[in-house]
Formats: C-alpha cells, structure tokens, sequence
C-alpha cells in the first residue's frame, strides 16, 4: 500500500492516487490492525485560511504533496490541496494520511505524558519490570537509549531497516511476543557495547508497548485523555496494530499482552496540526510535558549526518530530516541553516513532514504521497525561518 521506496522518479498522478487510497481504506479491509480513539467535543477550529502563494500552488500542481498547512502564532496562514481537477479523489478537513514515522514523535509525546501523569518515573527509568523484555538486548536499558535510538540493537536490526537481520520477518508482521521466543531475533540477545545512534523501527514499537505495559488496564482511558483531552482531537484517529497470535480480539489487554501495538497512527491533516499546536504550547509553557521536551532537546544526540539542503543524486529533492544532523528522543534537531532555532522535526515514509519552530510558534503540516519529489525548500524553509516566502527563484 506503499509506492516502493526505490524508484528514482516520480510516480504517475493515477499511481498517487492509488497508494492514497489504497492507504486511506484500509481501516476498512483490515479492522484488526487498528485502534480507535474516537473525536472529542474538545477540539479547537480554525479560521479557514483565504490565500496561497504562487510558489505552493506550482509544488501542488506538479509535485507529490497532496496537503500544505502552515500555522503562524494562532492561525491558520496557507491551507492548499491539489487544484480542482488533478486526481477524481477530492481532499478536504476529513481527508485522513498515514503518520508513518511521523508516529515514532507521537509516540515519545505520548511517553512523555505517561512520566507526567505518573506511570513512568523518567526517561532514566530502565525497562527493568516488563516480563515481556526479559532475555532481550532491551531489558535494563535506560529508557532513554530507546528514545534516542542508541540501544545497541543493530546486531538484531540494521539501521534504518523494519526487518529482523537473521529472520527477514518484518517487525510489524509479528506482536512482539513472537520476536522475543525467538533465537533468531531478539530471545537470549544482549546489547553492543558503546552504542551509538542507529535508527529503525523497533525501539519505537517497544516504547510504545513499555508505556502500554505502565499503564496497564487504565490504557484505554489514558489514550482517550491523551488524544480527545490533552491535544483535542476532532475526528477519530487511527491506531496501528500488529495482528496478534491465532486471530485473538485486539482487545487492549491483549495488545499489551502480547506487545502488538505499533507507533503509527492515521488522522486528518488539521488533527496533525493540532498534535503539533500541543506539542508548541507545552514546550512553550512550560509545562510538564514541555519540560520533557526540553530535556531530550538537551541531551540530542549526534545522528552522524551533517545534513544540508544540497539537491538528491537521483534528482529529488531534500526533506528536513535529511538536513539535520542530531537526534532528540524521537524528533530531528539541529537544522542546517537554522542553528540558532529551536526546531523539532517529525518526519514519515512518503514524504510525510511536521515541523515544529518552538521560538516563533511556527508550524509546517505536509502530507504526501511519495517522498522527495517536491521542493520542501522552496515551499517551508523560509516559512519555518522567518515567516515569510523569500521572492528569489532558487529551487
């Protein structure tokens, strides 16, 4: 339901619209691997934005975003989708994208607010009462090192891989459980010494389920205050789930149990925007929760890229996280050309990007179809920096 990540060219409109829809229906096709947490009554609404700007409205004719939002100090400034006539598919305020690892952020947002609420001591906490981890390179780290994906893990996953070296399973093919009654994945491992940054997908997957575990038979209640109370949701948001062992009812006990729980989750793009608003106005408040955002901005580790805006090999074109160059607890930090900024970044497979600039309340809401083929340059950077489009006409 993906377009495959190795093709070095844009894909035709009517492959788009195919993935989109191929994506959007399958809470449909396959309602065991989902979650729902219902809207609430306790969202906010946005003035509806009356103006675009030539530069967006060129990358929305010919590129591969299928949503722009951008957020300035309280309101909604461009809300752009693709001109009339494009795709058949029509987008609106309901229209619903993936988060893909857009969720890993979510997901340390969500942890976050477990230590707030009192469930998790700290992110110095070790994963030290989990029975599910016992055996495992996982049991006894600090929580931290999953955040900041420095668990030693790569002589299970390689890094940026979704699959088990040994096996070739797919990590969301299975529940946790399988993995960890495996040799050949992750039962009687040990963690490397001196480990550095290595992303993947897993740690994300077992934050998520450490803090389902915490939380215990109160999850439901807590994803409910999360979601409809703490960010205000409108619209249902979508949780993603492993299928679990002989097709049991992904029940929450079970999920837990069995360690089924992903870190991705589908929404309305303005339900995106409003997951980032709360995350602005708790950093900038700081509250409990933006204290916990702070602490992983300090203590960001080096991803070992020194990510710029230079243009792709293979003719596409730079995302944020690709021109970064530290990881903080989940999110991109350190932006090229933007040192001195306070950014948080949450990107996601096919071209999914928030970003977040903590000092002058700014946000970026892009949702996509494909990575790489459009100019996020071009369109967000200066809006992230500054506020304002730069006239020039560099790409």
């Amino acid at each position: 339901f993906q377009p495959p990540s190795n093709i070095r060219k844009q894909i035709s409109d009517a492959s788009l619209e195919y993935y989109y829809l191929m994506t959007v229906r399958r809470p449909e096709t396959r309602p065991n691997e989902y979650y729902i947490v219902k809207g609430s009554n306790n969202y906010e609404d946005f003035e509806a934005a009356n103006k675009s700007h030539k530069k967006i409205d060129e990358q929305m004719k010919q590129g591969t975003i299928l949503s722009f939002l951008y957020y300035s100090k309280g309101k909604v400034v461009y809300d752009v989708l693709p001109p009339d006539g494009r795709f058949i598919t029509s987008f609106s305020e309901e229209s619903y994208f993936p988060s893909h690892s857009m969720g890993k952020s979510i997901t340390s947002y969500l942890m976050g607010y477990a230590i707030c609420n009192g469930y998790i001591g700290s992110i110095d906490d070790t994963i030290s009462d989990w029975p599910l981890m016992e055996n495992t390179l996982y049991f006894g780290q600090p929580i931290i090192n999953l955040l900041n994906m420095s668990a030693g893990d790569t002589n299970v996953i390689e890094e940026y891989s979704g699959s088990f070296i040994k096996t070739g399973k797919g990590i969301h093919s299975q529940p946790l459980i399988d993995a960890v009654e495996n040799e050949d994945e992750l039962k009687n491992t040990k963690p490397e010494e001196n480990a550095s940054y290595s992303y993947s997908n897993l740690t994300s997957d077992i934050l998520f389920n450490y803090t389902a575990h915490r939380v215990g038979d109160k999850f439901k209640m807590f994803l409910d205050k999360f979601y409809k109370e703490k960010i205000g949701i409108k619209y249902p948001v979508y949780l993603w789930l492993n299928r679990l062992r002989n097709n049991a009812f992904p029940s929450v006990e079970n999920l837990t149990a069995q360690g089924a729980w992903q870190y991705g989750i589908s929404a309305t793009r303005y339900d995106f925007l409003r997951i980032a608003i709360s995350i602005l106005n708790d950093w900038k408040n700081d509250t409990c929760e933006g204290k916990y955002l702070k602490d992983l901005y300090k203590i960001a580790v080096s991803t070992g890229y020194n990510g710029n805006w230079s243009n792709r090999r293979d003719g596409g074109y730079p995302k944020f996280n690709t021109a970064t160059s530290k990881y903080a607890g989940q999110f991109y930090t350190s932006v090229h050309g933007m040192y001195e900024k306070n950014i948080l970044v949450m990107d996601g497979a096919d071209g999914q990007q928030i970003v977040i600039n903590l000092d002058d309340e700014r946000i970026v809401v892009i949702s996509a179809g494909q990575a790489n083929w459009y100019n996020t340059k071009k369109i967000a950077y200066d809006l992230i920096k500054s506020g304002k489009m730069k006239s020039g006409n560099w790409n």
